[in-house]
């Protein structure tokens, strides 16, 4: 795990710590709208948003002159706030009515992050990852955390529905006592790959309903943030960029400038997926500043492209060692 600061357009690692009826049918509909009374939810008066960039993770649009939009397919829809906005709910399950709360904020010349990687999640951990919770809420001035993925010990390993859907509960209700957005990242270990293929936890199924999209982006204090999913799509998983990410991805990077910097997170570090060339091909003329990632159980940097620089895993041996330091 570890603190990131941004200041003026620069990298320093502080330190390694580890509305609807305007719109026609569709699959998913809904609206982006100014949260005035930051209550998230629509209230009469409250107006949408023309502008804002969402997506379902295959198209990107912007919403309609009302805020409106929709999108044909079943997937998890999200948006990315431009800067100057924030919400405290990025993403939402497929469906009518969806209602997206938006709210303004200062554009910070300076801020900082926490990236925590390789949590991996089991009972005897519980206790540990609240302490990793309060030390984030302890942590001043921190806008936001991104967990890098292996989010749990195995899902993998778990071979029935409700199993599945426990292991990520107690993830999300340790979590969601941080005082801060939570980002996440799929890893392979996050992957059900056990369950019957029929099963809508099966693989990715699980983490795509309860934690949301796979891959997104997001926008904060000038930067432009990139999750990227780094499992094949199939089972067993491997290091593998699935390229139907590419195609949102390109038209993602086509609503910024190109000297907006940019900042990339992935379970698996970039350099070692299967098509990282193709992925290059799509990031030529962008200024990629840094890419954040896990997996590998140990703290590295690297040059490969652009700066890579690889967590060290909170679970360290998969919590075998001895008790948790935050010196």
């Amino acid at each position: 795990m570890r603190v990131v600061k941004w200041k003026n357009g620069c990298l320093s690692m502080l330190f390694w710590i580890l509305c609807a009826s305007a719109i026609a049918f569709g699959a998913s509909q809904g609206v982006v709208f100014e949260d005035a009374n930051r209550n998230g939810v629509l209230d009469l008066g409250e107006k949408g948003i023309a502008g804002i960039p969402i997506s379902d993770g295959a198209s990107v649009s912007l919403t309609g002159p009302r805020g409106t939009f929709e999108f044909p397919s079943n997937r998890p829809v999200f948006v990315s706030p431009p800067n100057g906005w924030w919400t405290d709910r990025f993403w939402l399950p497929p469906g009518k009515g969806l209602h997206f709360a938006l709210y303004r904020i200062d554009v910070p010349t300076h801020f900082r992050f926490i990236q925590v990687t390789d949590i991996h999640l089991m009972p005897k951990a519980e206790g540990n990852l609240r302490q990793f919770v309060d030390f984030a809420n302890a942590s001043a001035d921190i806008a936001f955390v991104v967990a890098t993925g292996d989010l749990l010990m195995a899902a993998g390993s778990l071979a029935e529905h409700n199993q599945v859907e426990a292991a990520f509960g107690e993830y999300i209700d340790i979590m969601s006592h941080l005082e801060v957005p939570l980002f996440n990242v799929l890893g392979n270990n996050d992957c059900a790959c056990k369950l019957p293929r029929d099963d809508p936890y099966w693989h990715k199924g699980a983490y795509r309903a309860l934690l949301g999209p796979t891959w997104y982006s997001f926008n904060y204090g000038g930067w432009h943030f990139v999750v990227l999913d780094t499992n094949h799509p199939g089972c067993p998983t491997w290091e593998s960029l699935p390229q139907e990410q590419f195609d949102w991805l390109l038209q993602d990077l086509a609503l910024i400038p190109p000297d907006t910097p940019l900042v990339l997170f992935s379970h698996v570090p970039l350099f070692l997926c299967q098509h990282f060339k193709e992925l290059l091909q799509v990031l030529s003329g962008h200024r990629v500043k840094v890419a954040a990632s896990g997996h590998l159980h140990v703290t590295a940097e690297c040059n490969v492209k652009f700066p890579q620089v690889i967590a060290g895993a909170l679970s360290g041996r998969w919590w075998k060692g001895g008790g948790l330091s935050w010196e």
